[in-house]
């Protein structure tokens, strides 16, 4: 609910407590609020426009939504998308389990082909060429940020990404954003029933943001979008399905590849196999479905709420909030970075560029990485 705080960032901050479970209770732990920090980040990203890195792209279709007054049906597409997406996944797991170390091993060799080609696909269904130049400007530009980012001396990485990622996607939004008042929401239009189509499509992107690294629900959503004839609602449901599946399947790569996809992923590194199976999944399922409902009940307070303020003093409220927990966990060097990046991230804004160009902080440098040229741009840099 905390817009900009990450479940990466709250792991860290107990670790600098000193806040320790023993390693079963930490399993549950972690799996249950990754599992709930899927869920209860709808709320911010489609009211308030801060999305987590995950949910960057659900700012457009669920946006239009929102102002059509049909924000709780956008909520209660997401909720149901997740959960019957983490019971699919549950139901495939032995499947799952045989057939990721074989994706794995057989894309790994061609990994910075496919997101090169991916960053070029995202370039190019820009609407005409002057758009394409920026869009492609967008990405070498936040890609140079990335690399010098997460490769500070100044800075450990863990820290630098929730300035960067504030910057990049949350802050923009707020400062440029003419809303006084969202519009009133029709609650009565809401429903759980979704179809199967988003639920598979997101599924099947989800696959692919969960084993390529740098590549993120983001660019698996716009994908879905580009090849697909999708009314909004779906859009939202495969989405919310993406998210879901990118969380679920970065665990079960870590457990059958012990291959890291996250900063959570990592703390949970030590982790048993079979621990995992049990603890892991069945900790997910449970605090998925008690979310699902809270999220809902608490949906319809913060709609009421947020149609009773004034929508931009609340944008400046955040966003000062936002700058004063960088400081708490990053220090003055994080506010730096969060300046930095939120000039980056406005840019596709003033461009009419979309927004997932800055996607670059992490393709490129994962690119470079594969490609054997990253020591070479950091020393450069």
């Amino acid at each position: 609910m905390l817009p900009g705080l990450h479940p990466n960032q709250l792991y860290f901050m107990l670790v600098s407590f000193g806040l320790f479970l023993e390693q079963k209770c930490f399993v549950v732990f972690l799996c249950s609020l990754a599992a709930a920090n899927v869920l209860f980040n709808y709320l911010p990203s489609l009211f308030l426009s801060l999305p987590e890195i995950g949910t960057i792209i659900n700012v457009l279709p669920g946006h239009r939504m929102v102002i059509k007054g049909n924000g709780m049906a956008a909520l209660m597409v997401s909720l149901a998308a997740a959960v019957t997406t983490f019971l699919v996944i549950f139901l495939l797991l032995p499947v799952l389990v045989l057939t990721i170390p074989e994706i794995h091993k057989t894309t790994r060799p061609f990994v910075h082909f496919i997101l090169l080609g991916l960053m070029v696909f995202m370039v190019f269904i820009e609407k005409d060429n002057k758009k394409r130049l920026f869009a492609a400007l967008m990405f070498g530009l936040s890609g140079i940020w990335g690399i010098l980012t997460l490769n500070s001396k100044l800075i450990d990485s863990s820290k630098s990404l929730m300035p960067a990622l504030t910057g990049l996607f949350g802050l923009p939004g707020l400062i440029m954003s003419t809303s006084t008042k969202i519009p009133k929401q029709d609650s009565d239009k809401a429903s759980i029933f979704i179809g199967a189509k988003p639920v598979i499509l997101g599924l099947l992107a989800g696959v692919l943001s969960g084993i390529l690294p740098g590549a993120g629900e983001s660019q698996a959503g716009l994908a879905v979008m580009a090849f697909q004839k999708l009314k909004d609602e779906e859009v939202v449901g495969s989405l919310a399905a993406i998210n879901a599946a990118n969380m679920f399947l970065s665990m079960l790569m870590l457990a059958t590849t012990g291959k890291v996809r996250s900063g959570l992923t990592e703390a949970l590194s030590p982790t048993d196999f079979k621990e995992f199976l049990l603890l892991g999944c069945g900790s997910v399922l449970f605090s998925a479905g008690i979310s699902a409902i809270i999220c809902f009940l608490l949906g319809k307070r913060v709609i009421k709420l947020l149609e009773s303020i004034d929508y931009k003093k609340l944008s400046y409220v955040i966003s000062l909030s936002l700058a004063l927990m960088v400081v708490f966990i990053s220090g003055l060097v994080g506010l730096f970075i969060l300046l930095v990046s939120t000039c980056i991230g406005m840019l596709p804004l003033l461009l009419h560029v979309k927004r997932t160009c800055n996607m670059g902080f992490f393709m490129v440098p994962v690119v470079l990485y594969y490609i054997g040229w990253m020591e070479l741009f950091i020393s450069i840099s």
